[in-house]
């Protein structure tokens, strides 16, 4: 199923780079590189009930998903790592991080097709 609806926004970084659309690629090149290993790792942490590396994991991805502006995603980042932090709510943390894993990867999906990656 294809989603039309954008799941990030690139005018933050836009302004960052002076709408240089070579660096402002280069970032989202980065980003689809590097986000899906620490997803994985928070998925790996999750499945061993290690909270703590669950949140710090959350936590690297989160000034990612702001400059993004993953809006609809930064609230469900900062829940993961502020649970895994103090171990509060942390039977929420399986079904946030599953929520994260499928926007970021429909966001990747998008990216890869919108700078043809």
């Amino acid at each position: 199923m294809q989603n039309t609806a954008k799941l990030y926004d690139l005018s933050l970084i836009e302004e960052l780079m002076h709408g240089d659309k070579d660096s402002v690629k280069k970032i989202v090149e980065i980003f689809v590189q590097s986000i899906p290993p620490t997803v994985a790792a928070m998925q790996e942490a999750c499945a061993a009930k290690d909270w703590t590396t669950a949140g710090k994991e959350a936590h690297s991805l989160k000034s990612n998903i702001a400059t993004l502006k993953m809006d609809g995603l930064i609230d469900d980042i900062k829940k993961i790592e502020i649970s895994g932090k103090t171990g509060t709510d942390v039977e929420e943390i399986p079904v946030l991080v599953d929520k994260a894993k499928m926007v970021i990867d429909e966001t990747i999906l998008q990216l890869k097709q919108d700078f043809n990656l």
